[in-house]
């Protein structure tokens, strides 16, 4: 309904934005299940009604964007390929409709208001489209070790890093968060491949891992206060002396 001009040209989605975008935070999952999860739970702290209701009043209509950048993200590709361009118009199409049936679902007395979660808000923070991401990177992406070193690789994810990057050099008070889940996953000689595509992607922001500009947030079963356990952050993070197990 809004994401197509009348002669053909695709409309990005938050093209009106004015504010500055970057990616503040990245969430890393070893598994697309787990990011699927994680973006329900988004869905419920920033997509609700009543946060809407919050951000029309207080933030002059904005979103906290959030996206999940991962292989079951459409589009890939480059925009200027029409048949792609199709492609993702009729994904839109569906998304739209599906929201559409929930609307219509939420108006039943009996209605699970949970359900909105399942599903993508077309008229909320949720990123569209990996395009949408390019143009305007999302406050929260999420995605996976293996796509995140596929993006640093590739050409039409740069623009990506280099607004972060350049947002970050815009102030030192401007803050990145590197979030791992399931830290414990991450070990032998695969935890040591993914440890350098994170040191790769801090490189890509212009951080290094003593930056007072990064905030890491991990979670892990098996990580204690034992000195195993910080000899095993020092060499996954390239430091361990900031960090406070809880």
């Amino acid at each position: 309904r809004f994401w197509w001009r009348k002669d053909g040209e695709r409309v990005s989605q938050w093209a009106h934005s004015t504010r500055p975008h970057a990616v503040r935070a990245l969430v890393l999952y070893p598994l697309n299940a787990l990011v699927e999860d994680q973006l329900r739970r988004l869905r419920m702290t920033l997509d609700s009604p009543e946060v809407h209701g919050w951000l029309d009043a207080e933030r002059k209509g904005n979103r906290i964007l959030f996206g999940r950048y991962t292989g079951q993200t459409p589009v890939p590709g480059q925009p200027t390929t029409k048949a792609t361009a199709r492609r993702l118009k009729k994904l839109l199409q569906q998304s739209d409709g599906a929201w559409r049936r929930v609307e219509l679902a939420l108006r039943q007395p009996d209605a699970d208001p949970d359900i909105r979660y399942h599903f993508a808000r077309v008229d909320g923070g949720e990123m569209w489209s990996r395009w949408d991401m390019q143009d305007t990177p999302p406050d929260i992406l999420i995605t996976n070790y293996s796509m995140l070193n596929i993006m640093l690789m590739r050409d039409i994810e740069d623009i990506i890093f280099t607004k972060t990057r350049d947002w970050l050099r815009e102030s030192p008070e401007n803050v990145f968060f590197l979030v791992v889940d399931e830290l414990h996953s991450y070990r032998g000689t695969p935890g040591t491949e993914v440890a350098y595509i994170l040191r790769l992607f801090l490189n890509r922001l212009g951080l290094s891992p003593e930056s007072d500009q990064l905030r890491i947030l991990t979670t892990s079963a098996s990580v204690d206060q034992g000195s195993k356990s910080r000899q095993f952050l020092q060499e996954f993070f390239g430091r361990n002396d900031r960090f406070e197990l809880i």
